[in-house]
């Protein structure tokens, strides 16, 4: 920095390139400074921008001064240069009009040199010395106003002044009558003339400023294709201690080659992070900035990607699909494949409460290498749906995404018809564990944020409010934000930390991925009457299959509680993804009526994808136990729904010493034991318990007591308010939560996982409902809420 810029512009100058400048007619980038933001910046300028105002040289004073007794004495004072200031405090705020600058400076300290002379008759006497001057106080101020002139900011100067305290003028030399006289006659214009000088300093350095503003770029270019408009639109807004800056913020086309720079100004010696002690900067982004990039991307050509290489690699081999697709390996046995993935419109962004959700249409085109010669033999349209959340890296914006759902249909083939069960199954595999993996290899790097060189971002905190993302590179609460335009930035801002606070405390009570409880990871999706499939990876169990999700392909034992498609539809994709990943059969339990329609529906899956589905098919009726291994085992138990079901409880097997063998000594024992003799009791203790979709009728059931204590309940709660009511629920063979409620006292679980809601609740219904429920039981209570919305989502 010039060592002559004056402490307000240095200042200012500070706060203005923390922004991020912006493009042109609406806004986009919405930028504020806080209270809190302008302290930080005054407290790590003020000390060095005093110290660049010194050494400062005044013009030197010429007097005439009439003496008694010497007559008119001719004085200069010489030289005078201001060597050093102590800064007591300094303030900084924001009115209506403007940003005032303010610091009181204890001490100043100035030197000079002094020198006079006179005629005496005939004879002209002089003399001439040194001074030093210690200033009690100085008090320097500036007022500042910007407005937006042609998309640069205009910066101009409503006030400026400097007011000297106490003066105390110390002279080496002179004599006794001289000492008086100076002072007397020098000590205003020694005042007058520091304080002018230091005034037009300051109105220097705000003249360069203001011709820096005006220089800024009005774009600044990412690459050789995307570069961000950075024309500011509307005047600043000065509000309640803080100012609000609005950018178009869109990007457009670049017209040459360039790499992102931080923009700096000067050497940078001292580098804290920003936000070390409050909120201080807000940066809002609207959807629409991250709409624009992806446009141009995509009309650059640069959204396709070509894949040759992925973790199942044995997938794109012909090989691997000569089952599944037996025209495909027929035509090219043996035969690596690529597939080219090219979005057919740009990726569209949606930005809500808590989230970032994004979504793009892709074709993806199946290729085998034919002796080396590319051949297209298939081509999907794909519409993929993701969701995740920004974070900072370094002074990057990043994130990562997960993925929601997906859609497909087949544009075309040359290898026949392709069965919607193995299409979903590999797109599924496909999507999750490449596409999502290489989009989040390109989010995670993020894009640089406009940061002055040598500052770093700590402890960001994010908001992703509707349609904009807010940012603020700080960690504690900040001081005195507010105001602003109605519907500006610090409005939103207001909204977003409610809606935040809000979003944040219903995700803490209600668990999306899954639930542990009792020392068992339960995963899983319950909505009622579109999916149920709940495991539990600890046992290699999974109740129910749903759709065929792929969290339960790799459980070797399912349990089918009864045949409706919500909770059997996924059975074929299930047991075909098993043998696409060359797993053993699985072993899978029905209720016993349905075993003959199971095997059944089956066969006629194997008939029409040409597909071995592999399987052992269990009819375990009630009383009946099944080993599972060792030390685990398998009893159904009976439930109530509008068609045949029924329940599954899966123990842990011990084994105890027999009461008649307890006095004898260790010695005895393992005599016993050598000799064949059977000397324990094998005791079956109830773990986990699945009802699957039932009345409440199985709870007052006296057979079904192993379920009522096992460690882990997991059962149904369908409705949850009085919209619904309990007859409503028993005529459709479910639960109410009020039914649950009532018979709290035959519970004897030490968890309760409730499943299966009404898709109508929301992850709020769901939090209020566990509560009530949680009041009435001593069983700790949770959720299984996989597939509900928030309703600030």
């Amino acid at each position: 920095m010039a060592a002559s810029t004056p402490l307000p512009v240095l200042l200012f100058l500070a706060l203005t390139s923390l922004l991020s400048p912006a493009a042109a007619a609406s806004p986009h980038i919405s930028a504020v400074i806080s209270q809190s933001g302008l302290d930080f910046a005054k407290d790590l300028l003020v000390t060095r921008a005093a110290e660049a105002i010194t050494p400062l040289e005044v013009p030197d004073i010429e007097r005439s001064v009439t003496i008694p007794l010497v007559g008119t004495v001719d004085m200069v004072a010489s030289g005078i240069v201001l060597h050093g200031v102590a800064v007591e405090n300094s303030t900084v705020a924001v009115g209506d009009d403007g940003i005032v600058v303010a610091a009181l400076l204890s001490s100043v300290n100035l030197t000079m040199g002094w020198s006079y002379s006179y005629s005496a008759w005939i004879v002209t006497i002089s003399d001439s010395g040194n001074a030093s001057i210690q200033v009690d106080g100085m008090d320097v101020g500036i007022s500042m106003g910007m407005k937006n002139q042609n998309g640069s900011l205009k910066l101009f100067v409503i006030e400026c002044g400097c007011n000297m305290k106490g003066l105390d003028i110390s002279l080496n030399g002179g004599a006794s009558w001289f000492y008086q006289g100076f002072v007397d006659g020098f000590s205003n214009h020694i005042r007058s003339s520091v304080e002018n000088a230091i005034r037009n300093k300051i109105m220097e350095g705000a003249s360069k400023l203001d011709s820096f503003l005006g220089s800024l770029p009005k774009k600044i270019d990412v690459d050789s294709i995307a570069a961000l408009n950075v024309t500011f639109v509307n005047d600043p807004i000065f509000k309640r201690s803080s100012i609000e800056f609005d950018i178009d913020g869109l990007f457009i086309p670049s017209d040459k080659s360039a790499a992102f720079r931080n923009r700096h100004f000067g050497g940078v010696k001292y580098a804290p992070p920003l936000g070390s002690s409050s909120k201080m900067l807000w940066i809002s982004l609207d959807e629409d900035v991250f709409n624009s990039v992806s446009a141009l991307y995509f009309k650059a050509g640069l959204l396709q990607h070509m894949v040759d290489k992925i973790s199942d690699q044995f997938l794109l081999n012909t090989a691997s699909w000569r089952l599944l697709i037996p025209r495909l390996y027929q035509k090219y046995p043996n035969d690596d494949m690529l597939l080219n993935i090219s979005a057919t419109s740009p990726p569209y962004v949606r930005i809500n409460v808590g989230r970032i959700d994004a979504t793009v249409d892709l074709d993806v085109t199946v290729n085998v290498l034919d002796f080396d010669e590319i051949v297209p033999v298939a081509c999907l349209s794909v519409s993929v749906a993701v969701s995740g959340a920004a974070v900072v890296s370094g002074n990057n914006l990043a994130g990562r995404v997960e993925l929601d759902y997906f859609s497909f249909t087949l544009k075309w083939s040359k290898i026949g018809k392709l069965h919607t069960i193995i299409v979903q199954s590999v797109m599924q595999l496909f999507l999750k564990r490449m596409f999502v993996p290489y989009v989040n290899s390109c989010i995670t790097r993020g894009f640089p944020l406009p940061i002055i060189k040598g500052f770093s971002i700590r402890d960001a905190y994010i908001l992703t409010s509707q349609s904009r993302i807010i940012r603020s590179p700080v960690t504690t609460a900040g001081t005195g934000e507010g105001g602003g335009r109605g519907g500006g930035l610090l409005s939103v801002l207001d909204r977003a930390m409610v809606d935040e606070e809000e979003y944040r405390r219903a995700r803490a009570q209600v668990q999306r991925k899954g639930v542990e409880v009792e020392g068992y990871a339960i995963e899983g999706v319950s909505v009622g009457g579109h999916e149920t499939c709940v495991t539990v990876p600890s046992l290699n169990v999974a109740f129910d299959i749903g759709r065929g999700p792929l969290f339960a392909v790799n459980q070797d034992y399912l349990f089918i509680t009864h045949a409706h498609l919500d909770h059997i539809g996924g059975l074929p994709m299930y047991v075909a993804t098993r043998g696409l990943y060359n797993l053993k059969p699985p072993i899978v339990f029905v209720p016993p009526c349905i075993k003959d329609d199971v095997e059944e529906l089956l066969q006629i899956h194997r008939r029409m994808s040409q597909v071995d589905l592999k399987v052992e098919l269990v009819a375990l009726d009630l009383g009946e136990t099944y080993e599972i291994r060792n030390d685990l085992v398998a009893r159904p138990f009976e439930t109530h729904h509008a068609i045949p079901s029924q329940g599954y409880v899966i123990y842990s097997v011990r084994r105890k010493l027999k009461k008649q063998y307890a006095h004898l000594k260790g010695t005895q024992i393992q005599k016993m034991k050598q000799s064949g003799a059977e000397i324990t009791d094998t005791i079956l203790y109830p773990e986990v318990a699945f009802t699957g979709d039932t009345k409440s009728d199985f709870i007052l059931d006296p057979r079904n007591a192993d379920a009522l204590r096992a460690k882990v309940l997991i059962t149904e709660a369908t409705f949850l308010d009085d919209q619904i009511d309990v007859d409503h629920a028993r005529e459709h063979g479910h639960m109410h939560l009020s039914e649950i409620m009532e018979h709290s006292q035959w519970f004897r679980n030490k968890a309760i996982v409730l499943t299966h809601f009404s898709n109508r609740y929301s992850l709020e219904d769901i939090r209020q409902a566990v509560s009530r429920l949680q009041s009435k039981l001593s069983s700790k209570v949770v959720a299984l809420t996989e597939g509900f919305k928030s309703d600030y989502r």
